[in-house]
């Protein structure tokens, strides 16, 4: 994740940096700082697609992809493949996907991939199985709780983007609150664990854009 940041908003920059003492060249911090305002206002906006802002007719394969991958882009290099039909194919055959009726996708599955393309970024496949797994088993209303760890997902980035690039984060304090499809509450401590788990993908996301536009400002080398 992030490995693209830097030369997206540094792109046309020339690569000429010098590095003395241990830190870059004036010109460099300066275009670290500008890309870094640049991209830190991108994810202080940004809006991920809830399920009801999803489109409501059924999708073909490649409509999802496109979807996926055009929410998912700020995750990824430029030119890395978010999602592939290959990948679908596999995470339906290790049931983190559900299949698809008729070959054709819903809301559900738009969600559920969204979900899966996202936090393979900091969890392997199984674990998010898992996580899936225990979901189901808690009778958790899926719509609900995704809309809820977006939002989540959304305010973690917001509030990590405001803080001055050179000071560490302050930990998040926002809770997630799951109920099941008969709208009771769920066992605080898997909430707790999804919860986490959204934080430590927005964390990733600005370790990962801080990381990449230092090394862009400095020519390749980290700070």
């Amino acid at each position: 994740m992030g490995r693209g940041i830097g030369r997206r908003c540094a792109e046309g920059r020339k690569e000429d940096a010098m590095v003395h003492d241990g830190a870059a060249e004036p010109g460099r911090q300066d275009d670290y700082e500008a890309g870094y305002a640049a991209y830190a206002e991108r994810m202080r906006s940004l809006h991920i697609s809830r399920v009801a802002e999803m489109p409501r007719i059924e999708l073909y394969l490649d409509q999802v992809l496109s979807i996926v991958s055009s929410e998912l882009a700020f995750m990824y290099a430029p030119g890395e493949r978010v999602v592939t039909g290959a990948m679908v194919n596999n995470y339906v055959k290790q049931r983190v996907v559900p299949a698809p009726v008729r070959k054709r996708y819903a809301r559900r599955h738009l969600a559920t991939l969204l979900f899966v393309c996202a936090f393979k970024q900091v969890l392997s496949i199984e674990q998010i199985r898992v996580l899936l797994a225990l979901a189901a088993e808690a009778d958790i209303d899926s719509t609900r709780a995704y809309d809820d760890m977006i939002g989540l997902f959304e305010e973690t980035l917001r509030e990590l983007f405001s803080e001055d690039p050179g000071e560490p984060p302050a930990r998040i304090s926002s809770t997630l609150r799951f109920f099941n499809t008969q709208g009771e509450p769920v066992d605080g401590k898997l909430e707790g664990l999804f919860e986490n788990a959204v934080i430590l993908l927005a964390y990733s996301v600005h370790v990962n854009a801080v990381i990449s536009l230092r090394e862009s400002a400095i020519g390749g080398r980290a700070l």
